[in-house]
């Protein structure tokens, strides 16, 4: 009797570890694999089988906050950041910690090609996501403030047209009255 319980309960065991590395995956592909591939370096650090350099605790204060991580002097999470042309992680609030979790689990289960050395070493290109050659970082960092100009650009056309329909239709309503 004891063994079948025993048995079942491994078996709900095993189903949710199953659903954990599931969910995992589905959260990796929606908030990670932009900046981040299993097997090698893209935007940050590969993360397949992060487990052989990191620990859990280490890997979820980063993740859930980068920025205030590296600030509390991590050297770690420093070395990653200036590994990484200090490119800003962005903060996952929306993500509780059983999403990192599970974020977690799905990465240490996967195979990839991790780097043979935990220590960060310098990298020679970022290769924007999506890129298929390398993008050195000044011409990555010249599109980035370019979009920023452009983008500036358009706000303030779209406000010049607002201000001359605004004063084309005050005064087409002046003459009609």
């Amino acid at each position: 009797m004891w063994h079948k319980i025993i048995v079942v309960i491994a078996l709900i065991g095993l189903i949710r570890a199953q659903d954990a590395v599931e969910k995992g995956k589905s959260l990796f592909n929606n908030n990670c694999a932009a900046c981040h591939k299993l097997d090698q370096e893209l935007v940050g650090p590969p993360l397949a089988q992060i487990g052989k350099r990191r620990t859990e605790e280490w890997f979820l204060k980063f993740v859930s906050n980068s920025q205030a991580f590296i600030q509390s002097g991590d050297a770690q999470a420093v070395a990653i950041y200036k590994k990484y042309n200090q490119q800003i992680m962005p903060p996952f609030p929306n993500l509780a910690q059983e999403d990192l979790k599970a974020i977690w689990a799905y990465l240490n289960s996967v195979s990839g090609v991790a780097p043979a050395s935990s220590q960060p070493t310098s990298p020679k290109t970022t290769i924007y996501p999506g890129e298929t050659s390398p993008m050195k970082a000044e011409e990555f960092n010249f599109l980035r403030h370019l979009y920023w100009i452009l983008a500036g650009v358009a706000v303030i056309v779209a406000l010049l047209i607002a201000v001359v329909i605004n004063f084309a239709s005050q005064k087409r309503a002046s003459e009609a009255a």
